[in-house]
């Protein structure tokens, strides 16, 4: 049977650092005049920028970072383990290898500007893609039980620390940029449709839904002028033109940004396993190091950290297909020139790869309050501990130098 079937402003902002001036832009557009008028700058934290890149599906860790020399990882995987000649040795750990699908994840880690903190996962897994995907979304693992989770955790922190209309920006909600809002007749079209449910409505809800729904096109209006501006002469490195490409756009518009939040998706590899990485791996490798180029070319890259995850790792040993079921303990990666390279966490043991899942060693809020804390400046404990939650906050070494 499948396992696969339940699939898934305020007062400040513009925290002006690079390009055109508020000011200027106020004098072009009456619209962000207003906008320049309305919001005061950003305050707190260090101003660095966190960019989340969410690997829907499940990526298999144990292809992406390989015990390649040890034998029961290729016992269990005669047909998808990793030999000598599909990967890159870790300096100072050659027991452990990189897919050379990720060359230039490689290259970061040779230069100290990637981390890899293995076995990463929550207590109780869930097999479930839905569950285990809003457990990282939201932050908790009661789900249920947890006040305060009707917000992404990324969402709550915004709210706490810096309540600002482009704090964080998603590239799944935005799409291109320089399309964001309603730039033609597409506003006009939507808000019709929109009015015309309205007058369908009783008279004693009418008020309030439309207050709201008013309100919200004026948010969209406001806030998609504001991003199709300042991104409007941005030009990439290279010719990708995915979430990373989106990112890196975004984070050219100089709004004071602290967090953007990107995804791929294809990593629920039951089947061909070693087809759809051939697909993947080389994609997310080439538009990374695209993003990377990008950053570095609108000065930013010193002040931007990547945190990679995914909702669980797969199982250690390969099915019939071949391809990996879903499993438990996964792996997360870190990069950026402020990262403390290297392995953290626990290295799969003999041990551990001879149980049906990777166990986890490191609890996911433990990173993500790590970025918060380190890199972000700001506290974790009111976004992960809530409803009575703990979890062990032990990385293993510092993430960050």
């Amino acid at each position: 049977m499948s396992e696969c079937n339940d699939y898934q402003v305020s007062r400040r902002a513009f925290l002006q650092r690079t390009g055109l001036g508020l000011g200027a832009l106020a004098f072009a557009d009456p619209l962000l005049g207003l906008t320049a008028r309305s919001y005061a700058q950003t305050a707190g934290g260090t101003g660095n920028l966190l960019v989340l890149c969410q690997l829907n599906g499940g990526l298999d860790g144990l292809s992406f970072l390989a015990p390649y020399q040890n034998s029961v990882y290729q016992s269990r995987r005669p047909n998808l383990a990793l030999q000598a000649d599909d990967v890159n040795p870790l300096p100072g750990r050659p027991d452990l290898g990189i897919n050379k699908q990720f060359q230039f994840f490689s290259d970061l880690y040779a230069q100290g500007e990637l981390a890899v903190i293995q076995q990463v996962a929550y207590p109780d897994s869930n097999g479930s893609h839905f569950e285990s995907q809003e457990i990282y979304e939201f932050g908790v693992r009661d789900l249920a039980n947890s006040a305060g989770t009707s917000r992404s955790w990324y969402e709550r922190l915004r709210k706490l620390y810096f309540d600002e209309p482009y704090g964080v920006l998603d590239t799944s909600k935005i799409g291109d940029p320089r399309r964001y809002g309603y730039p033609d007749q597409t506003y006009h079209k939507a808000a019709q449709e929109a009015f015309g449910r309205l007058a369908a409505l009783k008279r004693n809800q009418r008020e309030g839904l439309e207050q709201s729904i008013l309100q919200t096109y004026s948010n969209i209006d406001l806030n998609g002028a504001a991003i199709r501006e300042r991104t409007a002469d941005f030009s990439s490195t290279g010719g990708a033109t995915g979430e990373f490409y989106r990112a890196a756009a975004l984070a050219s518009a100089g709004l004071g940004t602290r967090v953007i939040k990107l995804g791929y998706g294809g990593f629920d590899t039951h089947g061909s396993q070693r087809d759809a990485e051939s697909r993947l791996f080389p994609r997310i490798n080439n538009e990374f190091e695209q993003f990377v180029n990008d950053a570095k070319a609108l000065g930013i890259w010193d002040r931007t950290a990547v945190l990679f995850y995914t909702e669980f790792g797969r199982r250690n040993e390969e099915n019939g297909s071949p391809g990996t079921d879903h499993g438990h303990g996964g792996h997360m990666i870190l990069a950026g020139p402020a990262v403390a390279g290297g392995v953290k966490g626990q290295t799969p043991t003999s041990h551990d790869l001879n149980q049906r899942n990777l166990p986890y060693y490191v609890d996911f809020r433990a990173v993500f309050s790590s970025v918060i804390r380190d890199w972000l400046g700001f506290n974790p404990d009111p976004i992960f501990k809530l409803g009575g939650e703990t979890f062990d906050e032990t990385v293993g070494s510092p993430l960050f130098t």
